[in-house]
């Protein structure tokens, strides 16, 4: 079963091994999906993407989550909505299992084992307990590799370009 736990946007803050941080990424429908004692809490990160300053720290913040996702630590949520439909969630399900799904569009998509702790200023906190899968980017698979023909042997492109 899937819930909607919010569509709007919302703050996020992460933190990577090493002491990396960012702080300007937004978040937007915030998804819960159930099956058995497994709950996935779906994240779409794409917004980020979708501008037209590059430098724009949301931007950049993404980019960084897109190269480094593997070292990811934490993810913090300031969203009380989310955090209170989630808890609700949490207490119907015995024993849960919480995985955590960042969508990137084109970038990719990760998933990761994470164990959930309400922060004492209001928000929720999803601790990373280990990868589960990682997506590769979608703009690597669809790059066309140069294969060389029976017709064409790999140097005979090279010295066609030389002559011209």
């Amino acid at each position: 079963m899937k819930y909607s736990l919010r569509k709007t946007p919302s703050h996020l803050h992460l933190a990577y091994k090493y002491g990396e941080a960012s702080d300007g990424l937004m978040g937007r429908h915030f998804t819960l999906e159930t099956s058995g004692r497994v709950m996935t809490l779906g994240i779409d990160l794409t917004p980020n993407f979708h501008t037209r300053n590059k430098a724009a720290s949301a931007y950049l913040d993404a980019i960084n989550l897109a190269h480094n996702h593997h070292k990811l630590r934490y993810l913090q949520c300031s969203d009380n909505l989310v955090r209170a439909r989630l808890i609700k969630a949490w207490e119907q399900i015995d024993q849960p299992e919480l995985r955590m799904h960042l969508e990137l569009g084109q970038r990719g998509s990760y998933l990761y084992a994470v164990q959930p702790h309400s922060l004492f200023m209001g928000g929720i906190q999803f601790d990373v307990e280990r990868v589960i899968e990682l997506q590769p980017r979608r703009e690597a698979l669809s790059a066309p590799a140069f294969q060389p023909t029976e017709a064409q042997p790999a140097g005979v492109l090279a010295r066609t370009e030389n002559h011209a």
